[in-house]
Parts: structure tokens; C-alpha cells; sequence
């Protein structure tokens, strides 16, 4: 079966299931990686506006790298008002390392100044008296803000039915065969949303963060190409127990990168021609000192000339 086939299918197969497939399926996911990762939640009471500030920082890390990047940000810094008239530079740097520490830098200074700007002040607490649709427009009007920031701000802070997917929870959920490699994550977690309980969305997004950022787990989410592998999404719970108990087994996916690669290497490597030796002929280049063979044959040519014969007066 051709790798275009197989992604035809994996699309129709995961557009097909129905809300209580999808139920049924993320059940047992839930299952087992609760037997992983426990079913506690982190504990977070903040208000609107520091949640937003954290949600830029945890996109795509783990939950920890985010809370150490928000203490040294804050500890780095008197106050808000104080990172806000700071430098993009100065900023990331207080975050410490953390991924795409540059971009976060610049999206809390820009949710900082748009924020002061608006309300003159650090507050976004009006919006848990606005409608779910009300608070959406007003996160929107923030520059350079992710859907994964403002869905983590409505859940965590408004108590939203949303789920908040980044890009690394969107590649589990590829693998799981709840999507397809080229939806994104927005439209992701709006299919998957029908099956999650409004009381179950925050442990099924901190469940799906942990398996895209496991370091055991998270380089075979990321290498996983759906047209090489025929899946069965009612088999997602099993395939990710056999992950578990073997997380440091490459992928069929991973496996056959690795040949393509060592292929094409040595593809590179056969095609290369023999060095040529070099003699003691002039050089043709046009940034040699010495003069190119064209001038040498003229001048050779010139010197084949045969002097012309003198004419003499003949005798009257």
C-alpha cells in the first residue's frame, strides 16, 4: 500500500469516528497514562493576567520549566511595569533556557504594553464577567498571542470548555490517530473537543502535555509520519501501553528516516568524481596571474609567421 493510501485512510478513518468512538478511545488513553504520569493537576490560582503571562511560557515545555521561567522572570524584575519597559533581550534572558525563549519574551512584553495600554493597569479580571465568545475577542485583540495562550487563559482562569493544544500536543494527538499531520492544532482540539467532559478537559490537556514532553516519549511523537504506518485509532490505548513499556524502541517511522538518510549519503558519496592530478599546464582560469593558453597559441602563431620577401627593381 502506497504512503499516500495509508494517509487517505488514516484521515478517513479519524473524520469518521463518531463522539462516543472518541469517548471510548480517549478513556483508555486516559487510563494509561494516568498509570504513568498520576491524575493530579497542578496547583495554579492566579489571576487572569498572570495566567495569560504563564500560559506564553508553557506552550510546548513542560509545566516546571515554565513555573522556573516565570519565577526568574519575576524575580529578575521589580515589578510588571518594570519588564514591560524593558528590552525583548533583557527579558529572555531572565527567562533563563527555556524553547523559543525570544518569541515568549516578545509576547509577554506585547500582552504587558496592550493590557496597560487598554486598562491602565495589569488586570484582565472583567473577563470572567463576559461571555466565553466576549473574553475570546478581547484575547484576540492582544498582538502575536498563540490559539494554544488564549484557550489556556479561558480554561484555566475562566473555567472554559476549551482545550488548549500546542504544537507538541498536537503531534500525540497525530499519533494516537486522532488527527491527521496537516490540521492544526486548533482545528485538532476543536474535533476532539465533543468527547471531553467540560470537568475532564484540564486532566486530558495536562495528560496530553506530559506525553508530548516526556523526554523518554517525546522524539517519537515529533519523528512520527503518518503515511508510513497504517493506524487504527480504536487502538490507540494499546499501542501507547507497548510505548511505555518500550520507550526507548525507535518507531518504524524513526527507523526508516535513519535509511533514507544513509541513503541518500551514500547516493552523495558515489557520485563523486575523482580529483583530477595536476600538471604543469598553464591555468585557465579568468582570476589567474598567469596569462590564459589562448594568448600563447596567438603568440606562437605569431611567431610561425614567414618573414615577407623584400622587392627588388628589375633592370630596364
Amino acid at each position: 500500500m502506497s504512503q499516500l493510501t495509508r494517509l487517505e485512510n488514516m484521515i478517513v478513518s479519524a473524520k469518521s469516528l463518531k463522539a462516543a468512538d472518541k469517548q471510548s478511545i480517549l478513556k483508555k488513553v486516559v487510563a494509561e497514562a494516568k498509570k504513568r504520569y498520576g491524575a493530579s493537576l497542578p496547583k495554579q490560582a492566579w489571576p487572569t493576567f498572570e495566567t495569560l503571562l504563564f500560559a506564553v511560557l508553557v506552550e510546548d515545555v513542560t509545566h516546571e520549566q515554565a513555573e522556573r521561567a516565570y519565577t526568574r522572570m519575576t524575580e529578575t524584575f521589580f515589578d510588571l511595569n518594570e519588564i514591560r519597559v524593558s528590552s525583548v533581550t533583557e527579558i529572555e534572558q531572565s527567562l533563563g533556557e527555556i524553547d523559543d525563549a525570544s518569541w515568549k519574551a516578545m509576547r509577554v512584553r506585547e500582552a504587558l504594553q496592550h493590557t496597560f495600554e487598554k486598562h491602565y493597569a495589569y488586570d484582565l479580571e472583567q473577563l470572567r464577567r463576559k461571555t466565553q465568545d466576549q473574553a475570546q475577542k478581547e484575547l484576540e485583540e492582544i498582538p502575536h498571542q498563540t490559539p494554544f495562550i488564549r484557550s489556556y487563559t479561558l480554561q484555566q482562569a475562566l473555567g472554559s470548555h476549551v482545550l488548549p493544544i500546542d504544537q507538541t500536543m498536537h503531534a500525540v494527538l497525530v499519533w494516537l490517530g486522532f488527527g491527521d499531520a496537516d490540521s492544526t492544532p486548533e482545528s485538532a482540539a476543536d474535533d476532539l473537543k465533543s468527547a471531553v467532559k467540560k470537568a475532564d478537559a484540564p486532566l486530558v490537556c495536562h495528560l496530553l502535555k506530559c506525553l508530548a514532553t516526556d523526554p523518554e516519549l517525546k522524539e517519537h511523537f515529533a519523528e512520527f509520519d503518518p503515511s508510513d504506518e497504517e493506524l487504527d485509532p480504536h487502538q490507540a490505548g494499546k499501542r501507547l501501553a507497548e510505548l511505555f513499556k518500550n520507550p526507548k524502541k525507535k518507531s518504524k517511522t524513526a527507523q526508516s528516516s535513519k535509511k533514507t538518510i544513509e541513503a541518500k549519503s551514500s547516493k552523495k558519496v558515489s557520485k563523486k568524481r575523482p580529483t583530477k592530478k595536476k600538471t604543469s599546464r598553464p591555468s585557465t582560469s579568468g582570476h589567474s596571474s598567469k596569462p590564459s593558453d589562448s594568448k600563447n597559441k596567438v603568440s606562437k602563431k605569431v611567431t610561425k609567421k614567414k618573414p615577407t620577401k623584400k622587392k627588388t627593381a628589375r633592370k630596364s
